[in-house]
C-alpha cells in the first residue's frame, strides 16, 4: 500500500513545504513591510515596468477617463496601490474606554491608593491617573470623562492612511511615474479585534508636459477633474488627509435629557438639540481642517479640492453614585487633494466656456 503523504486524511491534499530559500525571501519581504516599505516581488515588477518600451498595463480608469487623460499629456502606465493594517494598543482598547466594558471603576475601587486592579491592569495611587489626556481621568474622586481631542484614538488611521499612501508613491515612483490620479480609499476598521484596515489604489501616469514641481504629485480625482485642472492652469501637488476623534462629555441637562422616559420623564419624549455633540461636531472638524492646511502649505498649495469629510458619532455611558452619565466620540476624517492654481501655462488648450445660444425667431 502506497501512501501519499501530501494528502491529508479528509483528501485534501497538503500544500507542498517552503523551501529554505522561500522561508528567506518571505522573512525578508516582512521586513520590508516593518520598514515602511514594499515587497521585494513587487519592486523587482515595477522597476521592469518602468524600462519596458511597450509595457502591459492595468488601469482603473473608465475609458472616458483614459481617453481624456491621454488627451491632456497623461499616460497611464500602471495601477499602483498602498495597503496598511494597524493594530490599536491594549491602551487604547482598554485603557481609554474602561466603562464601556460595563465595569464601573468608582463602585469597584473607592480608595485608588490602596487597591489594585489586577483585571484592567492599572495601578492608581492617590493623585490619579490620566491616561495619557485621553480624556479619562480617575482619581481619589472617582471615574470621570472630560470633553476633548483623543489623538491616541485617531493616530492608528492616521499611521495607516499615511503609510499606505507612502507605498503606494513608492510603486508609482518605481514604474517611472510622474503622478497618480483617480486614487480611491477603501478603509475599514474591525470592531472585534480594534484593526484599523486602509487600501489605496489608484493609475499611475506619466506627463508629456511636465510642470515645474519637482516631487510625485498623486490626486483623489478622476480623470476627467485632472484634464479641467491642466486646462485652468492649475496642477494636484499630492494628496492631503487627516483623522480626529473628539470625546464629547454631556452636562447635566443634556444628561436629563438622556435619562428621562416614563410616564413623569418627558424630556426623551422631547425633541431637544444636544448641544454639546453639535459642539463637538464643529470642534473635530476644525481640528481636522488645522492639520489639512498646514499639510497643504507644505505642499505649496493654495486650493484643497475635498474628497471624503465623513463623521461617525459613538454613544458610551457609565454610572457613578447612582446616576447614569453618558459621553460621545466623534470621529471625523478628511481626504482631499492639494491644488496650486496657477502654477503653469493652461494645457493642451485653455478650458472654452460654455455658449448657449437661443433662437427667438423673428
Amino acid at each position: 500500500m502506497c501512501e501519499d503523504l501530501r494528502v491529508s486524511p479528509f483528501g485534501r491534499p497538503k500544500p507542498p513545504e517552503s523551501t529554505d530559500e522561500e522561508r528567506r525571501a518571505a522573512e525578508a519581504d516582512l521586513e520590508r513591510i516593518r520598514q515602511g516599505s514594499i515587497p521585494l516581488s513587487a519592486e523587482q515588477r515595477l522597476k521592469r515596468l518602468s524600462t519596458a518600451s511597450t509595457p502591459f498595463f492595468t488601469s482603473d480608469l473608465s475609458a472616458k477617463e483614459y481617453a481624456l487623460a491621454q488627451a491632456s499629456g497623461l499616460r497611464p502606465i500602471a495601477q499602483v496601490m498602498g495597503s496598511s493594517v494597524v493594530q490599536r494598543s491594549w491602551l487604547q482598547n482598554q485603557g481609554v474606554s474602561l466603562a464601556n466594558r460595563s465595569v464601573s471603576l468608582a463602585n469597584r475601587a473607592r480608595d485608588y491608593g490602596t487597591e489594585r486592579l489586577n483585571t484592567q491592569g492599572f495601578n492608581f495611587n492617590n493623585q490619579g491617573v490620566d491616561i495619557g489626556s485621553q480624556g479619562l481621568n480617575l482619581g481619589n474622586q472617582g471615574l470621570y470623562y472630560t470633553s476633548g481631542e483623543i489623538p491616541a484614538l485617531a493616530e492608528p488611521w492616521n499611521i495607516a492612511r499615511t503609510r499606505a499612501f507612502n507605498r503606494l508613491g513608492e510603486e508609482a515612483s518605481l514604474a517611472g511615474a510622474d503622478g497618480v490620479i483617480g486614487i480611491e480609499m477603501n478603509a475599514d476598521s474591525a470592531s472585534e479585534s480594534g484593526n484599523i484596515e486602509l487600501v489605496v489604489f489608484g493609475t499611475a501616469v506619466r506627463d508629456s508636459k511636465p510642470g515645474e514641481w519637482p516631487y510625485l504629485s498623486m490626486c483623489t480625482l478622476s480623470g476627467q477633474d485632472v484634464d479641467k485642472l491642466r486646462r485652468v492652469g492649475a496642477s494636484p501637488r499630492g494628496v492631503v488627509g487627516h483623522t480626529v476623534v473628539y470625546s464629547v462629555q454631556l452636562g447635566m441637562d443634556s444628561a436629563w435629557i438622556m435619562n428621562s422616559g416614563g410616564l413623569f420623564g418627558g424630556g426623551a419624549r422631547a425633541n431637544a438639540e444636544i448641544s454639546e455633540i453639535s459642539q463637538g461636531v464643529y470642534d473635530a472638524r476644525d481640528r481636522v481642517m488645522l492639520e489639512i492646511r498646514r499639510q497643504g502649505n507644505d505642499l505649496g498649495a493654495n486650493c484643497i479640492l475635498v474628497s471624503v469629510l465623513k463623521h461617525t458619532i459613538e454613544h458610551y455611558e457609565y454610572e457613578q453614585s447612582g446616576y447614569k452619565y453618558h459621553y460621545f466620540h466623534v470621529t471625523m476624517h478628511f481626504l482631499g487633494t492639494a491644488i496650486a492654481v496657477g502654477d503653469r501655462e493652461p494645457y493642451p488648450a485653455a478650458l472654452s466656456r460654455t455658449m448657449m445660444s437661443i433662437n427667438l425667431g423673428s
